[in-house]
């Protein structure tokens, strides 16, 4: 097959010329946004969803493992919900330090550091011998698995902005794919073999993940801002032999920035406004998102019918409440329904980016998870009204994640992008350590107090996103 030449606009985003009118070079920018879709985005795109289904597993078992837990070893609710809670509470600590050290050395080393730690620590928390173990295990687990946030920084660096939307989105779809394998996965091994067997089969796949350290290529961005010049001309040529394309004549040229991942940067006149508002979309976000499973579970259990003045008490004794209940088969299928909805949605958040723009999908997005927790908050007298409200609301906040995702990545320049993602993440994670107050601790006191939360912070979600200025739908990245 004849290759094809890629189409740069020269004399532009950066080349020069000489007197004679000839081009001296070209740029990452250039070349990245005029490379057609082929193998090479293929191929990363397998990569990268294949990293995000690994980590999909990985939270999702905090769902299937909780119950099993409880039983043996007699845990009460609250020590269930500081589980969950220190997991999270590791993410928050971990994902700084991993924006930082991408943006410094580089997204690839990070990435796959931290998948060799999560998949070591994971394995370790199948021999945990009691709760105190456990629960440290799972917390450096947490501080661990933040660093695979560094490969999404990676794969939107590779791929132009006419591609970069689909290819983010659709890694939503391998997300959900990989909570449901998780879910269905637990319904095999805990009531045969048992939970810590879970553990260890969950941490192999994240092992297995290192195999493809040797194919996977450094971001052209920070090669080029690291002064690593040379090595972007051979990650170029790579991509342009498994496209069947040439690179254009000349010398590549990029500027060299020597400060890189400053948190400081985040706050400057230029990105203040947008990183503030960001915070908050993500914290609103991540905390219906997570909460959205354990409301869930909580309503579907206590089979409420909301009513004026009803409490989550209604139908069930304290000691009723108490007791060790395994997951049934039917749990297990709730579990699984609810998270297919991401799948579902997934063509939501492919096609609404490209319409309507980044902004205007969050903020539609975050409207669409209030409406179906205020109508909560009539009466629904039956399991399957609940799962369908909530099946709603939960495909809509993956979507929200994912142009959340698709907008952090696009709107920060490239010295900058890992830790603004990084902050961001940490806004998310902080909301997922408050949502078990909120769908645990207050929905046991009031199911119309906690839903009217989760429905306040969908809106200020919304408030939020319709007042970020920037929209980076089309923008080249900087």
């Amino acid at each position: 097959m004849e290759e094809q030449l890629l189409l740069v606009s020269y004399g532009s985003s950066g080349e020069t010329e000489d007197d004679d009118g000839v081009t001296d070079g070209f740029t990452t920018e250039t070349v990245i946004e005029s490379m057609k879709w082929g193998r090479f985005h293929c191929f990363m795109l397998i990569i990268y969803g294949m990293v995000t289904m690994v980590s999909a597993c990985e939270v999702m078992l905090l769902a299937v493992l909780f119950p099993a837990v409880q039983c043996e070893w007699q845990i009460s609710s609250l020590q269930s919900a500081m589980l969950s809670m220190l997991v999270f509470t590791g993410m928050v600590c971990g994902m700084p330090l991993w924006g930082v050290l991408s943006d410094k050395y580089g997204r690839k080393p990070i990435t796959f550091l931290a998948s060799a730690l999560s998949a070591y620590i994971g394995f370790l928390c199948s021999f945990s011998p009691n709760v105190v173990w456990l629960f440290l295990l799972r917390f450096l687990f947490g501080a661990g698995i933040t660093g695979n946030n560094a490969m999404t920084v990676l794969i939107s660096e590779l791929i132009g902005s006419k591609y970069r939307a689909i290819t983010i989105v659709t890694a939503q779809a391998f997300w959900a794919t990989g909570t449901v394998l998780e879910v269905l996965l637990a319904w095999v091994v805990i009531p045969t073999i048992g939970w810590r067997y879970l553990l260890a089969i969950s941490a192999l796949p994240t092992a297995l993940s290192l195999l493809s350290w040797p194919v996977v290529p450094e971001s052209l961005r920070f090669l080029l801002v690291s002064g690593q010049k040379e090595t972007a001309m051979k990650t170029l040529r790579k991509a342009a032999r498994m496209n069947r394309c040439r690179l254009p004549p000349g010398e590549l040229q990029e500027q060299v920035v020597e400060e890189r991942g400053r948190m400081a940067d985040l706050f400057q006149p230029e990105y203040r406004r947008t990183t503030l508002l960001l915070i908050i979309i993500w914290l609103t976000s991540a905390a219906c998102y997570y909460g959205n499973s354990l409301v869930t579970t909580e309503l579907l259990s206590m089979n409420y019918c909301a009513a004026p003045g009803a409490t989550a008490s209604t139908g069930a004794s304290e000691s009723e409440k108490c007791t060790c209940s395994p997951l049934s088969s039917s749990d297990y299928g709730q579990i699984a329904i609810t998270s297919v909805a991401e799948l579902i949605f997934t063509p939501i958040a492919i096609v609404l980016p490209g319409l309507i723009g980044r902004r205007n999908s969050m903020t539609m997005c975050q409207i669409f998870v209030a409406v179906p927790f205020f109508l909560l908050l009539t009466c629904v007298g039956s399991s399957w009204g609940v799962t369908v409200l909530l099946f709603i609301a939960r495909g809509f906040a993956g979507s929200i994640s994912t142009v959340g995702y698709l907008y952090t990545l696009e709107v920060y320049p490239t010295q900058s992008r890992g830790v603004g993602l990084s902050c961001c993440c940490v806004a998310g994670y902080f909301g997922a350590i408050l949502t078990p107050l909120f769908s645990q601790v207050l929905l046991r006191a009031s199911v119309h107090s906690a839903l009217v939360v989760y429905g306040v912070m969908s809106v200020t979600g919304a408030v939020a996103s319709f007042l970020l200025r920037i929209e980076t739908k089309g923008r080249k990245m900087q």
